[in-house]
């Protein structure tokens, strides 16, 4: 039997191969990715299952012949190879940003009043606002991806992680089918970057639990859980097994490629072999959804183009209530600024594009009893009351617990014993009371309050006047032990492998660890007396304990749990102070110089100086110094910068920003900005007129246009060097 070729000719599935084996390779490969785009991203079949069948064996059978005619797109190496003895991390090309949310229409206007407001397009008063054509996406429940091609190849695939880098999984993300392994693009650019979400659609999703079920195993919770499972699968072949399903929705390419002969409607017309051209370069979101497409992609058919606000709420209002009859899982709609010259324009925050947001569905309500109040101890003494349910089903999760914040939230919702209360997902993702049902209340019900004594140590509790949180300030109180060391030990702090939750415990309820120094202290054959606990693991643990101590300032700085001091700021802390000592001084004498650095306030200078004022805390520095740590910065850590942030020399660039763009001899893009931002200077994503400058290097595209226009100082690699000597001027 055989079958149409799609380009005009008949070739034979079951006769013998052509004399030329590579081309033969070549026609086999295209008629078999042909055909798989048309059946999982098209689901318009092209060759009947046996005919598909018998093709790929033929180019199965040719490869193993003849190894040398296999390429990595060929879709026999979609699944192969032995399964993965761990992940990676590696950096992303450009970081993957989160969004922010609204949850109904009146944030979503004051989002919008905002990007109008940044892009000095705000109205008159008692004018109307002006109409922004946007782009409305449907938010589908799965989890981010990260897919880098070069000519055209997808090379490697990542895994969101913090938004700078992630877990590197190219041979799992190769399985899924309707992802193209190479582009079908005549002459793709040298490199392109796509963002999108896997998922697990439902009806699969149910028939893997079926099977599971069958075999004995415990079901997945729900399709989004399911999905990141199955991606950090070691093995690649059992990825496969789950079928995910991909949809491209973010596309970044070199900022000065354009497709050879101008492409789609300013090009040929035509690529090869009868193909369509190219598509153009996008220049907005609504065409990038259609190059990607072009590229072989598989977009979510459900985004539109909206020419106003009001179009965005009723595209909000008809998926309400259509996204139940979805095959998939989606939680609300995502809106962009169509025009990519106005997304540029408008920028970032430190976290999140200023020019797109998801606005959510409201979360699903469920009623239950309330058990019991429970009281937990956080590591910055924080007591935190929880209520404590009956489970109910909520999000594809079962949910038997909800935090209640604080007192005045207690006192709010006037929780008696035995209440029936109403619970839901906040952003479908935290449990949380939404009321109390009082006309269940059972007669003689009792009022639940906090306790006047820390429930772990029985020291009294404190609470400051302004201040919602209620307190433990007991250091030595085995809850805040347990916190600050599992803070201390976390990723992004010293990341310290094989010291989980569970051991803490064991090593604070023995009295083994009073402080985040005793961990340093342990040994090998003490460690390994401990439940769960053998030699190999008790030696492995001491080494990563052992090779913590050169993690850098920031991150011990922020592994120190000071209040209000995240990764973010502790990081731009870190730039400005190079050592715990200077931190010290600075927050002692001149706290102004804290808060001169760009992002922190006087809120993280109080914290700062309370902390280093309060002895335990004095002698925890000491003990740590003396155990091997620097608490400094190292010299690669401190770049150009000098001594001390009080210097006019140590920051060259305090208070400039730049752009890069284009390719620089000898600097990768992240390097440069690790050099710009430890002298002070900061990094942006677009050219406006208080951008300082723009570090130019080749194939430097619309960025450098842009800078020329408005006028902005233009650099190259060696002007970028010669600024970030010490003394250098404007």
């Amino acid at each position: 039997m055989s079958t149409p070729d799609p380009r005009g000719s008949t070739p034979s599935a079951g006769g013998p191969a052509p004399a030329a084996p590579r081309q033969r390779a070549e026609e086999l490969r295209r008629l078999l990715s042909r055909a798989a785009h048309a059946y999982y991203v098209l689901d318009a079949p092209e060759l009947e299952d046996p005919v598909y069948d018998r093709l790929y064996r033929e180019l199965l059978e040719l490869e193993q012949a003849h190894p040398a005619l296999i390429t990595p797109d060929s879709p026999t190496q979609r699944v192969g190879g032995t399964p993965a003895e761990g992940f990676s991390s590696v950096e992303h090309r450009i970081g993957l940003l989160s969004l922010d949310n609204a949850f109904n229409l009146a944030e979503l206007e004051a989002w919008y009043g905002r990007l109008l407001k940044v892009l000095d397009r705000e109205p008159a008063a008692d004018a109307a606002p002006p109409a922004l054509p946007m782009v409305g996406e449907l938010k589908i429940d799965g989890n981010a991806l990260a897919l880098s091609y070069e000519r055209g190849l997808l090379v490697r695939a990542a895994t969101r992680g913090d938004g700078e880098r992630g877990e590197e999984i190219t041979a799992n993300v190769r399985t899924i089918q309707s992802l193209p392994l190479r582009l079908q693009l005549e002459n793709p650019p040298e490199w392109v970057e796509v963002r999108g979400e896997a998922l697990i659609p439902d009806a699969t999703f149910a028939a893997i639990n079926a099977e599971r079920q069958a075999r004995g195993e415990a079901p997945f919770a729900n399709p989004r859980n399911a999905c990141a499972g199955t991606l950090r699968q070691l093995d690649p072949r059992v990825v496969a097994a789950r079928r995910l399903d991909f949809f491209a929705y973010t596309l970044h390419l070199p900022d000065d490629w354009q497709p050879e002969g101008g492409g789609g409607a300013g090009g040929s017309g035509a690529g090869g072999e009868g193909r369509p051209a190219d598509p153009p370069r996008p220049t907005s979101q609504w065409e990038s959804l259609r190059w990607l497409q072009a590229a072989g992609f598989k977009v979510n058919p459900n985004a539109a183009l909206l020419p106003d606000l009001a179009a965005v709420e009723d595209f909000f209002t008809h998926w309400d209530g259509g996204r139940r009859a979805l095959p998939y899982a989606t939680d609300g709609v995502v809106v962009k600024l169509n025009d990519l010259r106005l997304q540029d324009s408008a920028g970032f925050t430190q976290k999140a594009p200023r020019w797109a947001i998801a606005l959510k569905y409201p979360a699903e309500e469920a009623p239950s009893r309330l058990l019991r109040l429970a009281c937990q101890v956080g590591r910055t003494g924080v007591v935190t009351p929880v209520a404590e349910f009956e489970p109910v089903p909520l999000a594809g999760t079962s949910v038997g617990r909800a935090t209640l914040h604080n007192a005045d939230r207690l006192a709010e919702l006037d929780l008696h014993a035995g209440d029936t209360i109403v619970v839901r997902k906040a952003g479908e993702i935290i449990p949380e009371v939404v009321r109390v049902l009082s006309e269940l209340r059972p007669a003689g019900a009792v009022r639940l309050e906090l306790p006047q004594v820390c429930p772990e140590c029985g020291s009294e509790l404190v609470r400051e006047e302004g201040e919602a949180a209620t307190r433990c300030v007991n250091s030595s109180c085995p809850a805040i032990l347990r916190g600050a060391l599992r803070h201390w030990v976390c990723k992004g702090a010293l990341d310290v492998d094989g010291l989980g939750a569970k051991l803490i415990e064991q090593l604070v309820d023995r009295g083994l660890v009073a402080s985040i120094a005793d961990l340093y202290r342990l040994d090998g054959a003490l460690l390994a007396s401990l439940e769960r606990m053998g030699a190999r693991s008790a030696e492995k643990l001491v080494a990563a304990l052992a090779a913590s101590r050169a993690q850098p300032w920031h991150r011990q700085l922020y592994g120190l749990g000071i209040h209000h001091v995240g990764e973010v700021n502790a990081k731009a802390l870190a730039r400005a102070f190079p050592s715990a000592a200077e931190l010290a001084t600075a927050s002692e004498a001149t706290p102004e110089a804290i808060t001169a650095v760009f992002g922190i306030g006087g809120e993280i200078a109080q914290s700062l100086q309370q902390w280093f004022a309060t002895a335990a805390n004095q002698q925890l520095l000491e003990q740590l110094e003396r155990l091997g740590f620097a608490l400094a910065a190292g010299p690669d850590e401190r770049g150009g910068a000098a001594a001390g942030p009080g210097d006019g020399e140590a920051a060259p660039l305090a208070g400039r920003t730049f752009v890069l763009t284009g390719t620089l001899p000898s600097l990768s893009r992240s390097q440069a900005q690790a050099l710009i931002e430890a002298a002070g200077g900061k990094v942006t994503g677009s050219v406006s007129k208080k951008t300082s400058y723009v570090v130019a290097g080749d194939e430097a595209g619309s960025k450098l246009t842009k800078a020329e226009g408005l006028g902005v100082a233009v650099l190259d690699e060696a002007g970028l060097r010669a600024l970030l000597e010490p003394g250098a001027g404007p």
